[in-house]
């Protein structure tokens, strides 16, 4: 057994649980949500060939009219700064995002160190190493991880100016906070929670009155940049023939979702269970339960309530988008390592129970889940879109069907690096060829199924380039015709 946590130690454990990153630091995406890390993926490559302009970032799926604001594109524009100084290198993103993770751990231990003692802090950014979100998203072509490393940041140098009263810590705070509000608001507007609790238990109002206006900074840079986005994503054609297409501006029921869906039992039933498995993950629940009931115990422990109330208060705003991705429970991980933390601490004081040991069963059963949860490689995606890089030019735009894909979906075209549309299959007609083809210019209809549907092509002029070739990955067929006017 041991009474404390040497540095060395805590280094060496650290570094094990980083290493097991590079056993995924493949040149393919891969899911869950490889749709996301496509379109960051194409940003990337958009401004490495074309060169950085963070006002006008581009998709692949929107054929020659390829501007479309996600996201405020500060880290997809560093990581493509790289590629211009080295070369085009999926690895060298996954080292790039995996330095932003870095980042995030870095200010996660100063803000435990800072509230709860180095003890807990040790204990709590191993717990995050080895959490399954954290050990698949660390890695993934994923702008989060920024967006929590602002974050967190922010929280630390507001920490430290309200205890120093000193001005120099509250701008870098400032700072990060504009960067976390343009890129990703949700990860960061709950933190004012924890950090008023802090600023209260510290009686430091009279002071922070004097210059706390300067977080009307980043919610004045927030609606601005909102403004240009709207501005942007209003200008994209109206292609209405094209099925649940619409210009990409905001959308209340994708964010916030409704109270119909608040009120089923099956969005909680799938929050829950990824509680369980992809946030704590299984190596993590007896800890974290046990945790919960020592929160008051500790120093400061109503920060920490306040931070948890911050996440709980942030899935029950943006509920639709926790549905949908599992990526959004990442804000989750900062506390609930603590409190997992707080577990196992405790159970070694009460019960000798080695925190090595601990650490070590919890890294091993999550890392397990892991590789069999993630980093799964959509083999059909890739060979198709291999097909359509070889037999088409860059500049070529390409129409792509293939089952139920979504006509936003960058998940072929990305691949292929090539600009076009992904048109589904349910959506497909002749109507819809003729316009791309000759309102569009769209080159290249790339058909993946089992049968060509009859009747298509009729009015447009085309030629045979590929015809049925059977793919290697699944028992469907490719099909290339090339358009014209």
């Amino acid at each position: 057994m041991i009474k404390k946590m040497s540095q060395s130690s805590f280094f060496v454990l650290a570094c094990v649980l980083i290493a097991l990153r590079f056993l995924h630091f493949g040149t393919e995406l891969d899911a869950p949500h490889d749709w996301r890390q496509s379109d960051t993926a194409f940003y990337i490559y958009d401004f490495y060939k074309n060169g950085v302009d963070l006002l006008y970032p581009a998709v692949c799926w929107m054929g020659a009219s390829d501007t479309v604001i996600l996201e405020f594109p500060l880290p997809e524009a560093i990581v493509a700064i790289f590629y211009q100084l080295f070369t085009e290198s999926i690895p060298l993103a996954r080292f790039i995002f995996l330095s932003f993770f870095m980042g995030a751990i870095y200010y996660l231990y100063k803000v435990v160190d800072f509230l709860f003692g180095q003890e807990l802090s040790r204990i709590s950014t191993l717990v995050y190493l080895a959490l399954p979100l954290s050990f698949f998203y660390s890695r993934a072509i994923h702008i989060d991880f920024f967006v929590i490393m602002c974050s967190h940041a922010m929280f630390y140098y507001f920490l430290l100016a309200i205890q120093q009263k000193k001005l120099a810590p509250l701008i870098i705070s400032v700072i990060a906070c504009i960067l976390a509000f343009l890129i990703k608001i949700p990860y960061a507007f709950y933190f004012c929670l924890p950090m008023l609790a802090y600023l209260h238990l510290q009686k430091q109002w009279k002071w922070f009155a004097k210059y706390g206006i300067l977080f009307l900074i980043p919610i004045a840079a927030f609606i601005l940049w909102q403004k240009h986005v709207y501005a942007v994503n209003s200008l994209s054609p109206n292609w209405d023939f094209i099925l649940h297409y619409h210009p990409m501006t905001q959308s209340v029921g994708w964010y916030f979702g409704g109270l119909t869906q608040r009120l089923s039992l099956y969005p909680w039933k799938i929050l829950l269970s990824r509680g369980i498995l992809d946030v704590a993950g299984l190596g993590g629940m007896v800890f974290l339960l046990f945790g919960g009931f020592q929160i008051r115990n500790v120093n400061n422990r109503s920060i920490l309530y306040f931070w948890l109330a911050g996440v709980v208060i942030f899935v029950l705003i943006f509920f639709n988008l926790n549905f949908v991705h599992n990526y959004y429970q990442i804000p989750l991980l900062a506390p609930v390592a603590l409190v997992i933390g707080l577990g196992i601490q405790k159970l070694y004081a009460k019960y000798g129970i080695n925190v090595y040991l601990s650490i070590g069963l919890l890294a091993c059963l999550n890392f397990g889940y892991a590789e069999w949860a993630y980093y799964k490689i959509p083999k059909d995606y890739v060979e198709i879109a291999h097909l359509i890089n070889t037999n088409t030019a860059e500049s070529d735009l390409v129409i792509v069907t293939y089952k139920n894909m979504d006509c936003r979906n960058p998940n072929i075209l990305y691949r292929s690096k090539r600009r076009g549309w992904s048109i589904e299959e349910a959506a497909l007609n002749n109507s819809v060829l003729e316009q791309l083809t000759n309102n569009e210019s769209a080159k290249y209809w790339a058909y993946i199924g089992n049968k060509l549907p009859a009747n298509f092509l009729n009015n447009i002029k085309h030629t045979v380039k590929l015809e049925k070739i059977s793919l290697q990955s699944n028992d469907q067929y490719f099909y290339l015709y090339q358009l014209s006017k």
